[in-house]
């Protein structure tokens, strides 16, 4: 068991509470605002940004579960979503033609690319356009370090 001083416990359960709900009002923010803009839940845009992001790169639906954090049945059913409104589209893979890679489609690209811009202005409104730009910096320095 953990050893710690009374101190210590509550620093982390503030810290920890602190970190929760700053990240729910930007997820709040930000997964109406991708609704209402894009009809886009934020794991919706989530993979659409993977796959823009990687779109010179053969994905596979596998490389997406680093984009969310869903198990693979309900990535694949999030896809299924995805590509059924022609966002998205799947093909076999040329070693192996069990395997398919995903792409989007030129509807995909465009509704990511306003996404990106909706994502960027509930993002700066919720979190970052609260700082400077040095503590931008920092509370970037910081969560790199978190995210280790």
């Amino acid at each position: 068991m953990y050893d710690t001083d009374r101190h210590d416990a509550d620093a982390c359960a503030r810290a920890w509470q602190t970190l929760r709900m700053a990240h729910d009002r930007v997820a709040e923010r930000l997964g109406a605002d991708l609704s209402a803009e894009c009809a886009l839940a934020i794991n919706e845009f989530d993979v659409l940004l993977y796959l823009r992001t990687h779109q010179n790169e053969a994905v596979r639906i596998t490389a997406l579960l680093e984009a969310v954090s869903l198990s693979q049945p309900a990535l694949s059913r999030l896809v299924g979503r995805l590509e059924s409104r022609g966002l998205l589209a799947r093909s076999a893979t040329e070693v192996d033609g069990r395997a398919t890679t995903l792409c989007l489609t030129d509807a995909g690209i465009a509704l990511t690319d306003r996404a990106i811009a909706v994502h960027a202005a509930a993002v700066h409104e919720s979190l970052t356009g609260k700082f400077s730009e040095e503590e931008q910096v920092a509370l970037l320095e910081l969560l790199a370090q978190v995210g280790r």
